[in-house]
């Protein structure tokens, strides 16, 4: 038994780890995202959870798959949508049935402009970008990045991630924000 735990620490520590299991790896640990709508969330390791307006809201992100999953408990009901690449397009729809009828998300990644670290999304059928500012840009990653989304119509929604996240990260969190916030 003491042979296995030594060498479970081992191979943490090989990994760039530290022995302590409750430290994640450098720039996914435990942080906060918060902002506009009552965008109040903890993220941890490409996952995070709270709240957004006044529901609850779960996501993580699989990079092995490629795909990010969003749950929201939304009119008594759990709502749930992947995101993923699909041919040349990544992104998702979000349904569930309400009292007035079904209602439908339908989230997608347009393109990104490196250069003015701009994200673009059609949100059922509309344009919708989203800028990024960062406090650094380190090792591929934005430093505790603000994310303005804007709407066609001038709307404006912000939030800031207390972590760091590269620009598939980004367009995981941003696609699963967008389709809370939209939804």
């Amino acid at each position: 038994m003491v042979v296995r735990i030594l060498g479970a620490a081992a191979l943490l520590a090989c990994m760039g780890l530290t022995s302590t299991i409750a430290t994640a790896e450098q720039g996914h640990e435990l942080t906060s995202i918060k902002g506009d709508l009552g965008i109040d969330m903890k993220a941890y390791d490409h996952a995070m959870a709270g709240s957004v307006r006044d529901f609850v809201v779960w996501g993580s992100v699989n990079e092995a798959a490629g795909t990010s999953e969003l749950i929201m408990r939304r009119d008594g009901q759990d709502v749930k949508a992947v995101f993923q690449k699909t041919g040349q397009t990544f992104g998702g729809v979000v349904e569930h049935q309400t009292g007035e009828g079904k209602r439908t998300t339908n989230v997608r990644f347009s393109g990104l402009d490196r250069q003015k670290n701009e994200f673009s999304f059609t949100v059922n059928g509309e344009p919708v970008r989203v800028s990024v500012a960062s406090e650094d840009f380190r090792n591929n990653h934005f430093v505790k990045p603000t994310y303005t989304i804007v709407s066609q119509d001038g709307t404006a929604v912000s939030f800031k991630f207390e972590g760091q996240a590269c620009y598939n990260y980004s367009l995981h969190i941003l696609t699963m924000m967008i389709a809370a916030i939209r939804h």
